[in-house]
């Protein structure tokens, strides 16, 4: 394998790193963010995200601009401005996270004379600089996790050090979003300990049951937990059926930002999700989780450190990584008994962690 290539960090002046979306998606590029910083201190870093989630970024304190991209069906009028921005900039370096044809157009587009990006078919001659997305600096081939791809792809850049072993996301408090919610959990949730369910899921075959979701949201409530139903854009229908469904109370928070969002999380003793966005919120606020895997890999998206558990069916075909499925067995055959005890487990590990601490 080629040696990274040698880019010297006093001629680096301007970084455009791409990843428009998902939630979760951008938020493990934020260990990569950091390692930028880290080793080219005088660029200008700028990253090009969906106005969507551009909020998720504005207290990192490893960027300096964030380009609000519109909506993929925008059109010429939505899209030109960001075109033409990007291309008056002059970037010295193009990291492109994501790898779709726009985003790998947008590498090229900017001009910079250094452009990185994954070796997808297609796409990989947008870039000068070509990454294997499974194999890390050496060149070996092994499931990473995702946070640490990125980094990779840092490493190739000429980065050096112990930034590049920080898998640790970066998603620094709203004073005012914390103070509204600390104040609507004091009021809905007053009790601990708190147990979110995020029950919505982007991919039919990441989804759980309803049913399912309910009778370990019974469980949590027969144990002496507080248990509240998350929600995002488009969600709120999923939650209510949950709830509908439970023989025990639950709340189900009101409609939130991202910020909110964050808040509330971080005021968990436990999230139980999906392989999902807000279950990434949660390892960046240092709220412990049980993720639930079904066609997604947990070597790929279950954080090596912290507080961070996951359960899986044992089926041959689990870890597809299809995103619709016929018979949903990966899913189906996950237990809400088994997947109350584990969550009740990592309750109490983390309990007498702190009474030990």
């Amino acid at each position: 394998m080629s040696a990274p290539p040698v880019l010297r960090a006093d001629r680096i002046r301007r970084i455009l790193v791409l990843r428009p979306r998902a939630l979760g998606d951008v938020l493990l590029i934020t260990p990569a963010l950091r390692a930028l910083r880290t080793g080219f201190p005088a660029a200008a870093i700028d990253v090009a995200v969906d106005a969507s989630l551009g909020s998720i970024l504005q207290r990192n304190p490893h960027l300096d601009r964030i380009w609000l991209l519109p909506r993929r069906r925008g059109g010429v009028r939505a899209w030109w401005p960001i075109y033409a921005g990007i291309a008056r900039t002059g970037y010295d370096l193009a990291i492109d996270f994501h790898g779709s044809p726009r985003t790998a157009f947008l590498a090229a587009w900017s001009r910079a004379p250094h452009r990185f990006g994954f070796a997808l078919r297609g796409r990989g001659r947008f870039y000068n600089h070509r990454v294997p997305r499974d194999a890390d600096r050496d060149g070996f081939r092994r499931p990473l996790f995702a946070a640490q791809i990125n980094l990779e792809m840092v490493a190739r850049c000429g980065v050096e050090g112990s930034v590049l072993a920080d898998c640790s996301l970066v998603l620094p408090p709203e004073d005012a979003a914390e103070a509204r919610m600390e104040a609507l959990l004091a009021e809905l949730a007053p009790s601990r300990p708190r147990i979110g369910l995020a029950p919505a899921a982007t991919w039919q075959a990441k989804t759980w049951p309803e049913s399912s979701w309910a009778r370990a949201a019974d469980l949590y409530a027969e144990a002496g937990a507080a248990v509240l139903l998350l929600w995002g854009p488009g969600e709120r229908e999923v939650a209510e059926r949950v709830r509908a469904a439970m023989r025990h109370a639950a709340v189900i928070l009101p409609a939130t930002d991202l910020g909110e969002l964050a808040a509330v999380v971080a005021r968990l003793d436990l999230l139980l999700a999906h392989d999902s966005g807000v279950r990434h919120v949660a390892v960046a606020r240092g709220t412990p989780t049980l993720c639930l895997y079904g066609p997604t890999d947990p070597r790929n998206w279950n954080p090596p450190l912290g507080p961070h558990h996951g359960l899986r069916a044992g089926v041959p075909c689990v870890g597809c990584n299809l995103t619709v499925c016929t018979h949903h067995l990966c899913m189906r055959l996950l237990e809400p008994e088994a997947v109350a005890r584990r969550g009740l487990a990592v309750l109490a590990s983390e309990a007498r962690s702190v009474c030990g601490s």
